[in-house]
């Protein structure tokens, strides 16, 4: 227990410090670019809203697919005060001074219903609290009539797509399917700006993460995962599923309008494009790709999905739909997700399987990286034009492929994988030369897991790794 102990508190460590100080200090160094961080910072409000859909879904056993509008009205409170005057919205004086939409709608002055959004504090409050007591009032007369299962889950489809027609239309007065935008430019273009809003972040999806966790630890957390085991039986020892599905329900919206508040100062736009059905469907895959009812599964699976969406439709376009399609087809096969491997891997440490060398590996691609991010290491060979790429890349690759080999936890290998891919992309690391070599060095550690797993690699460990109990045969 004690090894699984150190294992935990030096992971959160390196997470902490790493998200803290290593990337706002590789930012000021220059190392790592505003857009890189502005990025992560988005991404870290889809980790924010996948918390609440884990609560709901993965311990409540609700499934929801309307958090896509909620995280939209938490996005469209803030942006109507950051498109106003007061906010430092971009407005024109021919356009008597508020957003330039209204005038295009022939309104030639401020409406009484947006005026109190002039306001910062009633701005962030209609933001986190408008979203919660309409997730409470819907969910409760849902749950109270005992709907649950598909026929919930048809029912906030049907929220979503109703509010997505509403939003998109220019009557409603905020911005039609053009959504707001025009905020203050520092937002997303200074640094100053997008670290503050990334530290904001970054400390928000912490204490989301610690109250969403006392949550499930707590009593009310022990009802939800009794509502989802069977909620006919809960209901006959004299407790009412309806108010703690209604209460779990509205802490997820809250936490997906938390969520939108953060993210659209950093994007820069909100449209209703964000609250379409299909963006709360592809919420439900972060979840279920990280695994539903770990809630740090979902952060995990809310990172990945978002950093493999955007190097894939950057690198090959065409191939993302397919790898869209597989995620939907593997969170069927792999109910655990990403959170299976490191309980195998806890389990493998607990057994008596080591970590240095993969760590060492893994340490060794971000130093070069980094090293050669900032100053440009030379090519250690010759390459031919049909390569095209750098020589150095390529040894980077096999050093990393050598040191995997070597025998050691097994599911250490694709979790460091994946974990160096998605930290490397983050922080704009990989440079565009060596674009192929990232996919060749993550399916590389896949196909060195597998064939450790199968155990097909034995009879390459000449030299054991540690001394083979007496008795034992070579």
């Amino acid at each position: 227990m004690e090894k699984l102990t150190a294992l935990r508190s030096r992971t959160i460590a390196s997470l902490l410090f790493l998200l803290f100080i290593a990337v706002p200090v590789l930012a000021v160094a220059g190392v790592v670019e505003p857009y890189n961080v502005n990025r992560l910072g988005r991404y870290l409000c889809f980790a924010i809203a996948a918390l609440g859909i884990d609560l709901i879904w993965g311990y409540a056993g609700v499934l929801s697919l309307c958090h896509a509008l909620f995280f939209c009205l938490g996005g469209y409170a803030i942006a109507m005060h950051l498109s106003l005057p007061a906010g430092g919205g971009d407005v024109r004086p021919e356009y008597n001074g508020i957003p330039q939409f209204f005038f295009f709608n022939n309104i030639e002055a401020l409406p009484g219903w947006w005026q109190p959004f002039a306001s910062l504090p009633v701005a962030l409050a209609a933001a986190v609290v408008l979203p919660a007591l309409l997730a409470a009032f819907v969910g409760f007369f849902i749950f109270r009539n005992r709907v649950r299962g598909v026929y919930f889950s048809i029912i906030t489809q049907a929220l979503a797509w109703g509010a997505f027609l509403a939003f998109s239309r220019n009557e409603l007065l905020l911005g039609g399917t053009n959504g707001l935008t025009n905020f203050y430019k520092p937002l997303n273009s200074d640094l100053r700006w997008i670290l503050g809003l990334y530290l904001m972040t970054t400390l928000t999806l912490v204490c989301a993460f610690m109250a969403s966790r006392g949550l499930v630890l707590s009593r009310f957390g022990r009802v939800l995962v009794a509502i989802r085991d069977n909620e006919t039986r809960l209901r006959f020892m004299g407790y009412r599923p309806e108010i703690y599905k209604a209460l779990a329900f509205a802490w997820a919206a809250l936490l997906a309008a938390v969520a939108g508040l953060l993210y659209v100062p950093q994007n820069g736009i909100v449209t209703p494009n964000v609250m379409r059905v299909e963006d709360s469907i592809w919420m439900v895959i972060w979840v279920a790709v990280g695994g539903r009812g770990r809630l740090w599964g979902a952060v995990a699976g809310a990172m990945l999905a978002n950093f493999t969406y955007s190097m894939l439709t950057s690198d090959m376009p065409r191939a993302w739909p397919f790898i869209q399609a597989c995620l939907f087809l593997a969170v069927l096969v792999f109910p655990d997700g990403l959170s299976k491997l490191w309980i195998d891997l806890e389990a493998e440490i607990q057994a008596g399987e080591r970590l240095g060398r993969r760590l060492i590996a893994f340490g060794f691609v971000l130093l070069f990286l980094i090293v050669d991010k900032m100053h440009g290491l030379p090519p250690v060979l010759s390459l031919t034009e049909f390569m095209a790429i750098q020589s150095k890349y390529w040894v980077l690759l096999v050093a990393t492929v050598a040191l995997g080999w070597s025998r050691a936890a097994p599911s250490s290998t694709p979790l460091l994988a994946l974990s160096g891919l998605i930290l490397a992309e983050a922080l704009g690391l990989i440079p565009v030369e060596a674009r192929m070599v990232k996919y060749m060095a993550v399916a590389s550690m896949g196909v060195l897991y597998f064939l450790r797993q199968s155990g097909l690699t034995a009879r390459f460990s000449a030299v054991p790794w540690r001394a083979r109990p007496a008795g034992s045969s070579a």
